[in-house]
């Protein structure tokens, strides 16, 4: 009898990298034996955004968004929920930390097992989270981090329950990005962590080499006027963009000749995978998670971590080189390491070994 795995998610129908995780691990899943349910705890009916196996049950919690917070009402709705799945799953697998916490708080209430998994870099969370996260973690079956970095991390602080599984990329163009545009391409949610203000003060540091180059930040949220501001003040309204979330990036990626990560922290970044399959070669500041996922083959180009400058002239130095296309051909090849032939085989040897 195959094992039957439950996600919790706060909103499947949204459009995000754990979102996408869930759904391609769980048709993954479904294709191996497993019968998979997601629960979507901050929705009352919708779809999945990305594609899903029509075999897969997903189930509407309608818990208000706005009670997210609400810690005493959130604990008793995840109690609720609890005593109910007994007996439709053997795995509950959790996606976000604040959802864990009242999961794991209550672990009695559940018969089965369950797994963490952690997509935020630990540098993400403030100090009270960190020893919130190290608190709760310890009472999960497994906690999943995506990199060697992220459990190395977790270890020092006494975590034993760790494995490590990365995430998966999908898609993988039949053409190879020309790299002939001179266009760059960022991505994002438009706030702090990502650091695109530090971006555009790059570019602004390189105004008069960097033409005819151009820069599009795609994303949206609560900077979006700061950053605009910013490039104003640079005067390089001809030279960077701000435009809206696309659900069409692994084109304008394709068509772009170089993908920038300026965050603060990432503990896995999709997209510097999404560039990589493209052949697409990355700018970043130097993140561990990057690091590993390079695995020292120099198609990820490393600035100093939280030097502006180091990345203006990171960035000069790939605009003006003659080996971009070259670059490109052996980034494709490092995406591959993460495609879903090779990493889905970690998820089956875990669940088995639960």
């Amino acid at each position: 009898m195959p094992k039957n795995i439950t996600w919790i998610v706060n909103n499947i129908t949204q459009v995000g990298g754990i979102e996408r995780v869930v759904c391609n691990i769980s048709n993954y899943l479904q294709d191996n034996g497993y019968r998979v349910k997601i629960v979507s705890l901050n929705t009352a009916g919708g779809k999945a955004y990305f594609k899903l196996s029509p075999k897969i049950k997903i189930q509407h919690l309608g818990y208000s968004e706005a009670e997210n917070l609400n810690r005493k009402k959130l604990k008793s709705a995840i109690k609720d929920f609890l005593i109910a799945e007994n007996g439709e799953s053997d795995i509950l697998i959790t996606c976000h930390p604040w959802i864990a916490m009242p999961i794991l708080q209550q672990k009695n209430l559940y018969h089965g097992k369950i797994v963490s998994t952690e997509h935020s870099a630990w540098e993400y969370y403030s100090k009270k989270r960190r020893i919130l996260n190290l608190v709760f973690y310890r009472r999960a079956d497994q906690l999943i981090v995506l990199s060697e970095n992220a459990r190395d991390t977790y270890r020092k602080y006494g975590l034993k329950n760790l494995t490590v599984i990365p995430n998966i990329i999908t898609n993988y163009p039949a053409k190879l990005a020309s790299l002939q545009n001179r266009e760059l391409v960022a991505a994002g949610r438009l706030t702090e962590v990502k650091g695109f203000d530090r971006l555009i003060e790059a570019i602004g540091a390189i105004k008069e080499s960097f033409s005819p180059w151009h820069l599009t930040i795609y994303g949206d949220g609560e900077d979006e006027s700061s950053l605009r501001d910013l490039i104003k003040k640079y005067q390089l309204e001809k030279q960077v963009t701000i435009a809206t979330f696309t659900d069409q990036l692994q084109h304008k990626i394709n068509n772009c000749s170089g993908f920038i990560i300026s965050s603060h922290s990432e503990a896995f970044p999709m997209v510097a995978l999404e560039a990589l399959s493209n052949g697409v070669p990355v700018i970043s500041f130097n993140i561990p998670s990057l690091k590993e996922i390079d695995q020292g083959k120099g198609n990820i180009i490393f600035a100093d971590q939280d030097n502006v400058d180091d990345l203006a002239t990171k960035i000069n130095f790939y605009i003006h080189s003659d080996n971009i296309r070259a670059r490109g051909i052996e980034a494709r090849t490092i995406s591959l390491t993460y495609s879903l032939e090779n990493i889905g085989p970690k998820w089956l040897k875990l669940l088995e070994m639960l």
